[in-house]
C-alpha cells in the first residue's frame, strides 16, 4: 500500500467516524436525551447542549473537508460515471442543507431567543428532520460505494 493509499484510508476513516458521530449523535439526543428531560420536567442542560453544538460543529467541518477531497478522487478516478455524479450531488446538496440548518437557522433561532421561528422553518431545523437527512446522507454513501464498486469491476 503506497502512501497516498494510506492517506486516503486515513481521510476516508475520519469522514466516516465524523458522519458517525454527527448522526448517531443526533439520533441519541433526538431518541435517549430528548425524551428523558421532557419525563423528567427539565430541559437541556447547557453544558451537555453545548458540548454536542462543539461535537457537531466539528464533525461538520471535518466533513466539509474531507468530502470535498473524496469526491475530487472519485471524481477524477475514471470508475464514475453520469449516476454516480448525480447522486454524489444529492448527497452533497442534503448535507449542505443539514449544516446550513444546523449551523446558522438553529444558532440564529437560539441567539434570538425572543424571536420564534416560523412553525415550518422550525419543522425543517428541528431533531427529527436532521436524524431524516442524515440517516438519508448515510443511504446515499452507501449507494456512491456501490456504484464505484460496479465501475471499478465494469
Amino acid at each position: 500500500m503506497s502512501v497516498s493509499d494510506l492517506l486516503f484510508v486515513a481521510i476516508r476513516w475520519l469522514h466516516n467516524i465524523s458522519a458517525a458521530a454527527l448522526v448517531g449523535g443526533g439520533l441519541f439526543y433526538l431518541l435517549v436525551l430528548r425524551p428523558v428531560w421532557r419525563q423528567s420536567g427539565g430541559g437541556p442542560d447547557e453544558a451537555v447542549s453545548s458540548e454536542f453544538r462543539a461535537l457537531a460543529t466539528t464533525a461538520a467541518g471535518i466533513l466539509l473537508v474531507t468530502g470535498a477531497v473524496l469526491s475530487f478522487n472519485r471524481l477524477t478516478s475514471g470508475f464514475v460515471g453520469v449516476p454516480y455524479a448525480v447522486v454524489l450531488a444529492v448527497k452533497v446538496a442534503l448535507a449542505l442543507c443539514m449544516f446550513y440548518l444546523v449551523l446558522f437557522v438553529r444558532r440564529g433561532a437560539r441567539q434570538n431567543g425572543s424571536r420564534k421561528s416560523p412553525r415550518w422553518l422550525s419543522a425543517l431545523s428541528g431533531g427529527a428532520a436532521m436524524a431524516l437527512l442524515g440517516v438519508i446522507v448515510f443511504l446515499l454513501a452507501d449507494v456512491l460505494s456501490a456504484l464505484f464498486e460496479r465501475g471499478l469491476r465494469g
